[in-house]
């Protein structure tokens, strides 16, 4: 076996292991809600303190793997992302479940941050899309397993074993990584005296931690005080000082030049309003499933599959043709299906037939896996090969912001309405709640629905902006 294929199998188990745990969490949230008596906002936290965790650390990591070695980065990254699934097993509140996610989280950053990396250093350049578009199809076989296992392991055991199951294969991961993985082929630096920039990754930690805090608002701060514009100037001063350190820097963390390239600019734009858009539909639709539409939670299940079997089949399809006929139609193609199946969602009602709603689900799926690879594509076709990794990191921080900014954006909208008709009450009230609530609710996520559809709109003009001027 070419080693090109033995480190895509390391590095993809890692990845499939992430997005199982992922697509199974997202199926479970309405339990945990339930067994836990807490709100849609508080539960909401599971989902979001994970994506805080990644998004504020995935961009240091990142360059500490092009310093470090990304061997080393990958095989501390599956250890942590071990322990988190313990601590999250033996969970006994809702605290106790986020201090798991949290170390976890910070597990899977490490993985996010070498996976890409590693794959477009084992790819030839003629292959690189085919490459991304394999790590396409294994996030979708992840996200195929994960409500397909998280499903009837809730229903059978407890959700909290399903943890304990993403342990074994992480375990797994790691002696494969330990073996396999050398840093002489995976593109990991020659040792190179390049100094850690410690004042970047704080500064650009705390904006990230900042400015997402103060989208989710968790603590209820009034839009109109004091403290909530506070907040917002003190992350505006942090970027200002990231900017600054990196022009001043010998070593910066991030080659600010890089967005000389207009192309380059509006494709990370464009990535960052795709996963915006995105970004609910794994968190929403599992409480849309199970409360609006009384699904069961291994209908749930089946229903986050077909997207995922979606996005598997068409991502590998995606990244490959996308080698020879062009990154620019796969992209549209993806997001304009994205898009459509949102305002679908919102055509459909409260009411649907059964297999309208898989088939939606299903296309959606479609649609991410036939624009991801080519627009990661997009982002690294004018930046030299000494940059992928860092790149690689930067992609993934932009996915995790998108997702992270759709769900709170989704949950606040939803959560204001529900409070507006004085329903801010628990889950467990809501799946048990009367007609008159549930439509109250549906209504909600039909408006959630709808700004997920603009934000796709956004990133298909941002595209097709990123072709009309040549660098």
């Amino acid at each position: 076996m070419q080693y090109k294929w033995k480190a895509f199998i390391v590095v993809s188990l890692s990845l499939f292991v992430m997005v199982m745990d992922a697509s199974a969490l997202n199926v479970i949230l309405p339990k945990i809600a339930e067994d836990f008596a807490v709100s849609l906002g508080t539960v909401s936290w599971v989902t979001i303190i994970g994506g805080l965790a990644v998004s504020s650390t995935l961009l240091p990591l990142g360059k500490l793997a092009d310093i470090t070695g990304r061997r080393k980065i990958q095989l501390l990254g599956m250890s942590l992302f071990a322990v988190g699934a313990i601590i999250c097993f033996f969970s006994s509140n809702i605290s106790f479940l986020l201090s798991g996610r949290i170390v976890g989280s910070l597990g899977a950053s490490m993985l996010q941050a070498v996976t890409m990396a590693i794959v477009l250093a084992v790819f030839p350049d003629n292959e690189k899309g085919r490459g991304l578009g394999m790590i396409t199809f294994a996030v979708g076989i992840g996200g195929i397993a994960g409500p397909l296992v998280g499903s009837q392991i809730t229903e059978f055991f407890g959700w909290r074993y399903i943890f304990l199951i993403m342990f074994f294969p992480t375990l797994i991961g790691f002696i494969l990584a330990s073996y396999i993985l050398k840093d002489e082929l995976i593109g990991s630096p020659k040792n190179e005296k390049i100094k850690f920039d410690f004042k970047g990754a704080i500064y650009s930690a705390l904006f990230i931690i900042l400015i997402i805090l103060n989208i989710s608002n968790p603590f209820g701060i009034s839009y109109t005080s004091a403290l909530y514009w506070l907040i917002w100037i003190t992350s505006i001063s942090f970027i200002y000082l990231f900017i600054k350190s990196q022009i001043k820097s010998q070593s910066p963390m991030f080659n600010l030049s890089l967005f000389s390239s207009w192309r380059f600019s509006f494709a990370v734009l464009a990535r960052l309003f795709g996963f915006t858009s995105n970004g609910p539909f794994w968190f929403i639709i599992p409480f849309y499933s199970t409360i609006v539409l009384k699904y069961s939670v291994g209908l749930t299940g089946i229903l986050i599959f077909l997207n995922a079997l979606g996005m598997s089949l068409a991502g590998s399809i995606g990244g490959r043709l996308s080698d020879k006929f062009g990154t620019l139609k796969f992209i549209l193609s993806g997001l304009s299906l994205l898009t459509t199946t949102w305002i679908i969602f919102v055509i459909l009602g409260s009411d649907p037939p059964l297999v309208y709603i898989l088939s939606i689900s299903f296309i959606n799926g479609v649609s991410n896996g036939l624009w991801m690879a080519p627009n990661t594509s997009e982002t690294l076709e004018k930046i030299p090969t000494s940059h992928h990794g860092l790149i690689s990191a930067f992609n993934a921080l932009i996915r995790n912001i998108g997702s992270v900014i759709g769900i709170s954006i989704s949950t606040i909208l939803i959560t204001s309405i529900l409070i507006s008709y004085g329903l801010n009450i628990q889950i467990g009230e809501l799946i048990n709640g009367s007609n008159e609530e549930i439509k109250i609710l549906s209504n909600a996520m039909n408006y959630s629905f709808i700004l997920s559809a603009g934000f796709g709109i956004i990133a298909i003009i941002l595209s097709v902006i990123g072709r009309l001027k040549k660098d």
